[in-house]
């Protein structure tokens, strides 16, 4: 299934990229499908929080959506921090801005913020990210120094050097279908 919509979060336009969604377009996948159960993502969900637990606390967590989305409110439960879901351009500045303006006290001074996915690939999502994240604090206007860590669940080796931290090394070959993917319409017809 090609999906050619521009990407929005909270009606906000995030980019216009163009994504195939159907392993059976896909150009690196065989049609053969990993199904992934609860209990499997709920080991690799708590793996990953040991992990980022090595690390300065966060400030908050951001889910690259779809599959981040699940991913980083898991996270935010687990490791007792908030989670944003803005688009990138707004997450990274203005929520801590807004916060200040409202003086909302923050729980910590941390710089560090966590971009989540279920999934990387190719690492073009990631890279898109960067982007977001260049253009948004980048420059000599923003005093703040951030320490952005990206994490995944399942990582394709070609994709390595897109994220800081993951848990599974995946088959290049497989089409990943998690558990809240199954029943999905769009992969009804695969």
């Amino acid at each position: 299934m090609e999906d050619s919509r521009i990407m929005t979060g909270n009606g906000n336009i995030v980019g216009s990229r163009k994504f195939v969604g159907d392993s059976t377009q896909h150009p690196n996948f065989v049609n053969s499908k990993h199904y992934i159960s609860w209990a499997d993502w709920d080991e690799d969900v708590s793996a990953l929080c040991f992990e980022l637990r090595k690390h300065e606390t966060p400030l908050f967590v951001y889910g690259i959506p779809r599959g981040g989305v699940t991913l980083s409110a898991m996270v935010s439960h687990r490791l007792g921090v908030p989670m944003v879901s803005d688009a990138p351009s707004y997450w990274m500045l203005d929520w801590y801005h807004w916060r200040m303006r409202q003086n909302i006290d923050l729980k910590g001074e941390s710089r560090t913020i966590v971009v989540l996915d279920a999934i990387c690939d190719t690492g073009k999502t990631m890279n898109y990210v960067d982007d977001a994240i260049a253009n948004t604090i980048g420059g000599t206007k923003n005093p703040v120094t951030w320490n952005i860590i990206k994490a995944v669940i399942d990582l394709d080796p070609v994709a390595s050097s897109c994220v800081d931290i993951h848990i599974n090394k995946k088959n290049p070959k497989l089409w990943h279908v998690y558990p809240w993917e199954v029943g999905s319409k769009e992969l009804s017809n695969l």
